[in-house]
């Protein structure tokens, strides 16, 4: 390398150690470390981040939800009763009920028997009538799954989590495996998604080829969220990753809002099924916009394919001025024969290799399945509210959007962890209220604050939802992030299998649901406490920097010093 192509370096703030004429080493301190010290020249925040994010990240994420939540509406059990054969026609239904159909002893019409000739109870004989007035068919009133099949639409939902939980890990995995990556899972998944979901609409009537396709598709759903997030985020530095979790979150919402608004006018399941599903077909169309993460790539040995993609950023950011290719091959060459020196075999196994590592892994683990659990609770629960389901569950939705921007806002000026711990305690309180006031939910005043109760406990949860993604992007090491993430979330799917059980308690109790939410927050609120904070810190690259990661913080501190022994705030 020239003397004069040091001196530029060292002009714009690179660091000559990353040269190779050990006689300029003395000029400058070591800077050339990892990933970061090259965004800092091609741009941690530009225009390919910008475009990454707004042209390709946001449309991606809008479609996502209307495909995640449609068996919601779809698998909806409508009130329901026997069909008795013979009503007059000048009898109104009311009366004809009366006479056919036994209350129950809240006084509601019986679900599932009907009166005999004999004035005695029976099951039904002639099948149901279904109350049509928000659908003409949803799954459960097309074939029956009603009475002693009511559990077959929480088994569905059920073997979609199990997918989710058994998709989370592998494809988390294979996302960190040298031979495949974030990308290919990410398309992937996409197919099983889209092709997946169409073919199980046809099966419904073979419960369980319907049950294995749900298990099929339900296994690429949660890397189709995290892998495009985790990509953007590890381009980016610490200041923006934060932001890229709350957009995305925020543009999540404004798709899951329009869903009941599908399933209003669709009104027939199958509709609404296609119509949340094939629009995803458009996202291929992405597929030369969504870059492979070239932190990624340096972590399992291919440079050549990073440095496409760094000159493509820095051309893009309009930086490559300030990086000649002779540079990048010689960042890339110490960065990895860094990286080498502790290399080693890694898996899931790893997340527990070292004590530290472990530790936070098991509180990271335990936060994020409190959060999913008390997050899919609370929307499965919405049509146990008082008033319209659609709307109810329109109100839930579009609460997401400030607790998406507050989230981007407090995580940066607070930290990570208080961020978290403040808001599960928020939502503990807020439950409270909605457990109490749910089974009063026929008073005019209970109802409101049921609702409202509600209403706070799914802002407080989307925004510590927000948070643990965020912190696992930036606990969990580069060479097992996708490992990490997965293996959290795979957690958390196992325990969400239960989730569907959690809301049917509300069948017995209205107020069961939101009391198991309190203890959740706790567990959660205890849990996110003790996890390190992670503003202003670099992504950790190795086991050693992941092991190493918050040593020495103290517990009751706030916001800690960044790696240049500022606060961020002060920077």
């Amino acid at each position: 390398m020239s003397i004069r192509s040091i001196k530029t370096a060292a002009a714009l703030g690179y660091n000559v150690k990353c040269m190779e004429n050990g006689d300029q080493n003395k000029r400058k301190e070591s800077k050339c470390e990892d990933f970061d010290d090259i965004l800092e020249l091609v741009g941690s925040q530009g225009k390919f981040q910008k475009f990454l994010l707004y042209v390709v990240l946001c449309p991606v994420t809008a479609i996502e939800p209307v495909l995640a939540l449609n068996m919601l509406f779809m698998l909806y059990e409508p009130d329901h009763w026997c069909n008795v054969p013979g009503r007059p026609e000048n009898m109104t239904l009311d009366s004809w009920k009366n006479l056919t159909i036994p209350r129950e002893l809240d006084g509601t019409f019986s679900k599932c028997e009907m009166i005999t000739a004999n004035s005695s109870r029976a099951s039904c004989s002639f099948g149901w009538e279904y109350d049509r007035k928000d659908y003409d068919l949803t799954i459960p009133s097309q074939y029956n799954w009603v009475c002693d099949k009511s559990e077959w639409a929480t088994w569905a939902l059920t073997f979609g989590g199990l997918g989710n939980a058994v998709g989370t890990i592998v494809y988390g995995m294979l996302a960190d495996h040298k031979m495949v990556g974030r990308k290919p899972i990410f398309f992937l998944c996409l197919v099983l998604n889209v092709f997946g979901r169409i073919a199980s609409y046809f099966f419904p009537s073979n419960f369980y080829v319907f049950l294995g396709l749900l298990f099929l598709t339900g296994t690429g759903f949660p890397m189709i969220f995290i892998a495009p997030c985790m990509i953007c985020a590890e381009i980016s530095d610490r200041v923006f990753r934060a932001w890229i979790y709350s957009c995305t979150w925020m543009i999540w919402v404004i798709g899951m809002a329009s869903l009941p608004l599908i399933a209003w006018l669709a009104r027939d399941w199958f509709y609404i099924g296609m119509i949340t599903t094939v629009p995803m077909v458009l996202v291929f169309g992405f597929y030369n916009y969504i870059p492979e993460s070239p932190r990624w790539l340096i972590s399992v040995g291919r440079t050549e394919e990073a440095a496409l993609i760094i000159k493509k950023m820095a051309e893009k950011n309009g930086t490559s001025d300030k990086i000649s290719d002779t540079q990048l091959d010689s960042m890339l060459k110490l960065i990895v024969s860094k990286q080498n020196q502790n290399r080693q075999r890694v898996g899931v196994w790893t997340l527990y290799s070292r004590p530290r590592l472990a530790l936070k892994t098991t509180l990271i683990t335990i936060a994020w399945v409190m959060n999913g659990t008390i997050y899919y609770a609370i929307t499965l629960n919405s049509s146990n509210l008082s008033g319209n389901q659609f709307v109810n569950f329109f109100i839930l939705a579009m609460i997401e959007i400030p607790a998406g921007y507050f989230g981007s806002v407090l995580v940066d000026k607070g930290g990570r962890r208080w961020t978290q711990v403040a808001f599960f305690i928020l939502c503990a309180f807020a439950s409270i209220v909605a457990g109490v006031a749910s089974p009063h939910k026929h008073n005019e005043g209970w109802a409101i604050a049921s609702v409202v109760g509600a209403v706070v406990s799914k802002f407080a949860i989307t925004l510590t939802f927000l948070v643990v993604y965020l912190q696992a992007t930036e606990i969990f090491p580069t060479i097992i992030r996708s490992t990490g993430s997965g293996f959290a979330s795979t957690i958390s799917s196992i325990i969400g299998i239960f989730t569907p059980y959690i809301v049917y308690l509300s069948k017995y109790n209205l107020g069961a649901t939101w009391f198991a939410i309190v203890a959740m927050s706790i567990v959660g609120m205890v849990s996110s406490a003790f996890l390190p904070e992670t503003l202003g810190q670099s992504l950790p690259e190795s086991i050693e920097d992941a092991e190493n990661f918050g040593k020495g913080t103290k517990f009751w501190s706030l916001v800690p010093k960044t790696k240049d022994e500022k606060p961020i705030n002060e920077a």
